[in-house]
């Protein structure tokens, strides 16, 4: 019973029966699949309607001068700039479609040219913070970039501006890497914590413990069959990513191997508390509750540095801390942290590898009263 032929032939029959009942469960096909998929189209499109405040702007006046604000103001990356009249404007601030109306005055050509103030209005709609604070921030910043370019020897102070990076990441794709992690540990740990709990639900489990089955090739067979299954959800949300969004990765061979990482990790984890609580509804609670918090804490939205130190260091005792860190070099060459590509990687080997011997040990101890 303990040839290698014998244990291998246990892996592919729990392997497949598993795989079988995977694809036949409609609890899978909602949550395996979809679940992970509007996580990453719902905070998507949380940050593309809260990027930049959408912004009517009144050009009483339409000379160079006044063109060049307008420009101004476009390259604030500030604003979703829109032209209107007067009542036009008005009617959009009430109605609740923009947040800001900016107000060129008919004379603002006269009064530049003269050297003379020139009162800009801008009306707001402060009920967000977030908006209201980033035009009262924009708006003073086109009005010296305005003047920075129209008048030089006015503004003779200037940026001197160097980029740690080669280019420019924007919030999007930024984001979106961060929700295909978070993708992956949906998507690991509620294909294996169902299984497994299905098991003990429909005491299937009894079978397989009583058995000559070595207990460790039963629980490899079965992360092997979520492992495959999982992957249905990360192509789907690899499809989204790449042809819908527009982000690809820098470096294919390392997302590739980075992302069956992070579900062997999270299949693992899986696997433990489907063994622990045995019932699936149960299990998917807990396993939503508990990915839901790991994204906001571990760096999702900015580098943890950027946080108050309690986050930094919860962050650093979580998975998903460098498997952000891992996926954000794999899609744009940089790392988040001092640690380096091979202690991150490393790091994440030791949260897989104590999963897996902590899952297999569970089960190993489970007994068929329990």
């Amino acid at each position: 019973m303990s040839r290698p032929g014998y244990h291998l032939r246990v892996i592919w029959a729990c392997m497949k029966k598993d795989i079988q009942v995977s694809l036949t469960d409609r609890i899978f096909i909602i949550l395996g699949v979809f679940l992970p998929v509007n996580f990453l189209i719902l905070f998507s499109l949380f940050v593309i309607s809260g990027g930049q405040a959408p912004t009517a702007i009144v050009m009483n006046d339409s000379g160079p001068y006044a063109q060049q604000f307008y420009h101004a103001m476009a390259g604030a990356h500030s604003f979703v700039l829109q032209k209107a009249t007067s009542s036009e404007a008005r009617n959009l601030l009430q109605t609740g479609h923009i947040v800001a109306v900016v107000t060129i005055p008919a004379d603002f050509e006269t009064r530049i040219q003269h050297n003379q103030p020139v009162k800009v209005s801008v009306d707001i709609n402060n009920l967000n913070t977030d908006f209201t604070n980033d035009i009262r921030r924009a708006v003073p910043l086109a009005i010296t970039s305005f003047y920075a370019k129209a008048f030089p020897d006015i503004v003779t102070i200037v940026p001197h501006e160097t980029d740690q990076y080669t280019q420019d990441t924007d919030y999007i794709p930024y984001l979106t890497v961060s929700i295909l992690v978070i993708a992956l540990v949906v998507g690991g740990l509620l294909q294996s914590g169902t299984s497994a709990a299905r098991e003990w639900e429909n005491t299937t489990m009894k079978e397989l413990l009583l058995s000559p089955a070595s207990r460790w090739a039963i629980i490899t067979g079965k992360m092997l069959a979520a492992l495959v299954v999982s992957l249905i959800s990360v192509m789907v949300v690899l499809g989204v990513l790449i042809f819908i969004i527009g982000v690809h990765p820098l470096h294919w061979g390392a997302m590739i191997g980075f992302t069956l990482l992070i579900l062997a990790i999270f299949i693992a984890l899986g696997t433990l508390l489907g063994t622990f609580l045995r019932q699936r509804q149960a299990f998917t609670g807990l396993a939503i509750g508990i990915a839901i918090p790991l994204f906001f804490v571990s760096g999702a939205f900015g580098p943890i540095s950027f946080n108050t130190p309690i986050l930094q260091v919860l962050a650093q005792l979580t998975p998903v801390y460098y498997a952000i860190v891992l996926q954000q070099y794999a899609f744009h060459g940089f790392i988040l942290n001092t640690y380096g590509l091979v202690t991150n990687t490393l790091i994440l080997f030791g949260f897989a590898i104590g999963l897996l011997l902590l899952s297999g040990l569970v089960l190993h101890r489970s007994t068929v009263a329990n």
